[in-house]
């Protein structure tokens, strides 16, 4: 029983009325699926158009071997017995296959919808401005992906596959990686056939997904990736990256092949500017330059006429322009005997212009002396460094020997460009497989000029200068102590018309091409010229041999003339140079013989070495100071020893108060949460910590196969903080290292306090956390930043000791809540560990205790002291009777209050009476002493009462007898005169004769 629809359609059309006489040509094939035993599968033959093949035959349908299909370079003959044959001239066969190519010209959108292309960001803040930009391009045959700060790019291309195939990226990735997966809806099984690559890599899970991973190909070199899939179905292909780097290249596509994307496929036309000059091509070559193809399916390429040009893989020329100076290139001519050296221009090959352009005509210049560490050899007249020991600024004949009490500094100093210097090399490079350099000249890539040293740049090509450090660096004792082997220096200027860019690498001497690592890049994105002067500096952290590459290349050079110019280049502390002068020799005692440098530790005083005291260390009062010359004293919470660093003491008194003891977390390792691409590939990053004592951490890379096999050393950090780039092999079982970065150069701050990141839980008891700050440069990493900052906080949880008593987990980890990586800029990050070990000491002699007071019985009171949660391992629940009082300390206030209020009202109410006794006494004797009788006047006897009252003599009254007697003399006169004129009269001094008249009578 037949399982194709065709072979059914086929039937459909027979009794339509297609007969078996005439033969139908305008038909194609179709091919049905797989028998139940996978053995045999059926070619059927079907009209194109159904009124064109109407009363015509068709062949019969004929069984052929299961995932059948023509090599490339062939297609399906029918004709002949169901064989395969060559394509003809013109065209090209895939075998059954896709090819995704670019060009700038196309429309991708309508020529390629299956692909897709975004942009987005994996930090929320920075999504919409990402999105925004064009980071996707297609630039000649290339398509460009560039990933800058912050930003994330997105490729997804859908295809299917009829048969078992494969899909093949031809990719270049200078630095970075790319993360990828295939997706299926259906079951299939997916093998890496990469060679050049870990076979390793790729890892699947149940989501019937397979992820993969593009490492670096060094600039320039292109890799195939291929990975075999086993079964038909629909596929997506994802690729992702992420510029968390600042300096880095594009990742760049030249093709996707996708095989088995159909059974037979007829031969395809080649494209224009392309052809294929014989039959059975499996592709179709670019014209070369100044030919052209202007028609699909080209056997051969036309020439251009004399006025006109085509670069390679043209479809049409273009008329040439009039020769202008930036179609002309510096060649440089070294000096000759007269120490002159003449530079002149030459045309750029392959030369496009016509006519002679203004202002080209020889100059000469005189040269300079030797570069500093340098003399001339009378004998062979080449300038060569100095012996050890001896020194030179360039302009001798003989090196100098410093004396006893001075000391050389080796290196390489280069600024005076006669000639190109030894240990540098330069070249071109092109990035574009379509541009051709065997019409360029190497050797004119970077150009002597006396005074600085040049490169023009020229269209999709880049200008290399590469400066080698054979054997390295010296290892000085400062030098280990400070991790600073040596330092690049150099200056330049850009004169740019529009876009320039410039490339400061660096490479390990003995790795592959593919282990760049860019240091810095300057993109210049406006008109500039050779005005602006600038000054940079790169700290070298290794001692091995390193390669320092300078890369020149301009977007658009239709302008005008875009050039670099480098001044000076200086490196220093190498075993190979020469020294320029001699600087104060550094003893560490009056035995030395030899000029040596102080010991770390020490710093220079008055001549000598002196070592640095407790808890300070040896810095530089200037940075450019070639050594320390001041003791700076240690930061809080930490102490020095040595006077080389200062560490945190992993058992101390945080702020002279908290008492803590971190040595069972001196070094942590913590994991971040588990990141996802948009795709769903998976990686994370691992970060290694010191929190206490000297010991320091290592991060490492995890070298591949093929690094292996090469001898490469690893590469690994070696400092306070660093982070891993970890993606998970095979079934999450193993995990490799891709890369690594240093954040802890530099301890800068411990402190006691509490992030707002963090806020604390009731269950924290209102501890404080413990705050380690960490600082790393950036500039030798590959960084958005000119610097990293991390806050590591420490937080006791005695509930996380409760959980994980009986497992190794030492600390849980936690994150701001709008970052779950930890940082939101990449720049600066948050990290808080809950660990128990980070609780304070308990004792009994600290306030460990939470202290409950009973009611107080009898005068005895019941204390009990119940130890906090992170010392209930420590301490355990007291009880203690002390003596005390029955009232309350309530009420003995409230008491206390009482008797002063009363003894205040007391002592009012004595002095009142004692005031009371004196006026009654006072009155009295004014009663006594008022006569009726007597003619003597009151006035007198006022005054003579007022002469008494200063007397403090008190009168007691035994009786009230007299007292009732004045009151008696009182009513009687008053009823003797009332209401009489003369009592009116008198007023009160009547009144007081009369009741003293009385009381004499």
């Amino acid at each position: 029983m037949f399982q194709s629809k065709e072979i059914l359609l086929l039937l459909i059309f027979t009794f339509l009325g297609i007969t078996t006489g005439e033969e139908c040509l305008d038909t194609h094939y179709a091919v049905s699926k797989c028998d139940k035993k996978k053995e045999y599968q059926w070619l059927i033959e079907v009209p194109t158009n159904q009124e064109v093949c109407k009363g015509k035959s068709v062949s019969q349908p004929k069984a052929v071997e299961c995932n059948f299909a023509c090599p490339k370079g062939q297609t399906f003959d029918s004709r002949d017995k169901f064989k395969c044959k060559d394509c003809t001239s013109g065209t090209f066969s895939l075998g059954g296959g896709h090819q995704y190519t670019f060009n700038e010209d196309d429309d991708r959108e309508k020529t390629m919808p299956e692909l897709s292309l975004k942009t987005g960001s994996v930090f929320s803040t920075f999504e919409s401005e990402c999105k925004g930009k064009e980071l996707w391009k297609v630039k000649g045959n290339i398509l460009q992906g560039d990933a800058q700060r912050n930003c994330a790019i997105y490729l997804s291309l859908q295809f299917k596959l009829e048969r078992a195939g494969s899909i093949t990226i031809a990719y270049n990735l200078a630095t970075s990686y790319v993360f990828g997966s295939i997706t299926s809806r259906c079951d299939f099984s997916i093998t890496d056939n990469d060679n050049n690559d870990d076979i390793d890599d790729d890892e699947r899970d149940s989501k019937k997904r397979s992820f993969l991973v593009l490492y670096p190909t060094g600039y320039g070199i292109w890799k195939d990736r291929k990975i075999d899939i086993n079964a038909p179905g629909e596929y997506i292909l994802s690729l992702y990256t992420v510029g968390l780097n600042a300096f880095h290249f594009p990742l760049s596509i030249r093709s996707i092949i996708v095989e088995g994307s159909s059974f037979i496929q007829d031969c395809i036309l080649c494209p224009k500017g392309t052809y294929a000059s014989k039959s059975g091509s499996t592709t179709c070559k670019p014209c070369a330059s100044n030919t052209y193809a202007p028609l699909e399916g080209s056997t051969q390429c036309l020439s251009c006429k004399s006025n006109e040009y085509a670069d390679e893989g043209s479809a049409e020329c273009l008329p040439r322009p009039k020769c202008e100076l930036k179609h002309y290139q510096q060649v440089f001519i070294g000096c000759d005997k007269s120490d002159t050296a003449t530079i002149k221009y030459e045309p750029i090959q392959p030369r496009v212009c016509i006519g002679d352009p203004p202002s080209t005509q020889a100059t000469q210049s005189t040269c300079r002396t030797c570069n500093p560490g340098m003399y001339k050899n009378t004998d062979s007249g080449l300038c060569e460094f100095c012996p050890q020991g001896t020194y030179s600024d360039g302009t001798l004949s003989e090196c100098r020997k410093c004396k006893s009490e001075l000391s050389v500094l080796p290196g390489l100093y280069y600024k005076n460009w006669n000639e190109l210097p030894m240990y540098f090399n330069r070249s071109y490079m092109s990035f574009y497989e379509s541009k051709a350099l065997n019409g360029l000249v190497q050797d004119q890539s970077w150009i002597p000029s006396i005074a600085y040293i040049s490169s023009q740049a020229l269209p999709d090509v880049l200008s290399i200068l590469s400066l080698n450090i054979v054997k390295g660096f010296r290892l000085t004792e400062l030098a280990r102590a400070n991790r600073q082997f040596g330092t690049l220096y150099f200056t330049f200027s850009i004169q740019c018309q529009k876009s320039c860019t410039l490339f400061l690498v660096s490479l390990d001497t003995y790795a592959h091409d593919d282990d760049w690592s860019v240091i810095q890049k300057w993109n210049v994105k406006h008109q500039v010229d050779h005005k602006d002067i600038v000054n940079y500096t790169h700290s070298i952290q290794s001692s091995d041999e390193i390669t320092f590459i300078w890369l020149f290349t301009s977007d658009n050079t239709d302008e005008g003339v875009d050039e670099i110019r480098i001044y000076e280049i200086f490196v220093t502390n190498t075993v190979l140079g020469g020294s320029d002068r001699c600087v104060s020799c550094l003893t560490t005692n009056n035995q030395e013989t030899e000029c040596k440098s102080c010991a770390p530790g020490h710093i220079l005083s008055n001549g000598t070495c002196v070592h640095c005291p407790s808890s300070t260390m040896a810095s530089r009062m200037r940075p450019n100071d070639l050594v320390p010359t001041i003791c700076k004293p240690c930061m809080n919470n930490t102490i020095s020893d040595d006077g080389i660093s200062c560490y945190i003491p992993c058992k101390q008194a945080f702020n002279g108060s908290i008492q803590y003891d971190l040595n069972a977390i001196s070094t942590v390792e913590f994991h971040g949460s588990k990141l996802f691409t948009q795709k769903g590939s998976g990686y994370f990053h691992v970060f290694n910590a010191s929190i206490c004592g000297k010991t320091s951490v290592t991060c490492g890379k995890t070298l591949t196969l093929d690094e292996l096999q090469r001898s490469k050393k690893q590469t690994k950090i070696e400092s306070k903080l660093c982070r891993m780039g970890t993606i998970p092999n095979k079934n999450d079982t193993t995990t490799s290292v891709a890369y690594v970065d240093d954040f802890g150069e530099q301890l800068l701050n411990v402190t006691l306090s509490t992030s707002k990141y963090f806020p604390p839980l009731r269950s924290d008891y209102n501890l404080t956390d413990i705050t380690l700050v960490y600082r790393a440069n950036t500039s030798t990493s590959q960084t958005s930043c000119s610097e990293r900052i991390t806050f590591l906080s420490l937080r006791c949880d005695h509930l996380l000791d409760d959980e994980k008593q009986n497992s190794s987990i030492k600390y849980k980890l936690q994150t701001p809540n709008d970052c779950v990586t930890g940082t939101c800029d990449g720049c600066i990050f948050y990290f808080l560990l809950r660990t128990p070990f980070a609780c304070p000491i308990c004792d009994n002699n600290t306030n460990g205790y939470r202290t409950f007071f009973g009611p107080c019985k009898f005068g005895r009171q019941e204390v009990r002291k119940i130890p906090y949660p992170y010392c209930s391992h420590n301490l355990t629940e007291t009880v203690e009777t002390h003596r005390c009082s029955i009232l309350s300390l309530e009420l003995q206030i409230i008491f206390g209050v009482f008797i002063i209020i009363a003894g205040i009202l007391i002592l009012i109410v004595i002095i009142c009476w004692r005031k009371n006794r004196k006026l009654e006494y006072r009155y009295m004797q004014l009663i006594e002493n008022t006569n009726p009788d007597d003619d003597t006047p009151v006035d007198n006897v006022c005054a003579q009462l007022s002469d008494e009252e200063d007397s403090g003599d008190e009168v007691q009254f035994k009786s009230q007898s007299r007292a009732k007697k004045i009151m008696n003399v009182v009513r009687k006169a008053i009823r003797k005169n009332p209401n009489n004129g003369r009592a009116e009269s008198f007023g009160r001094d009547s009144y007081l004769l009369t009741s003293a008249s009385t009381d004499d009578a």
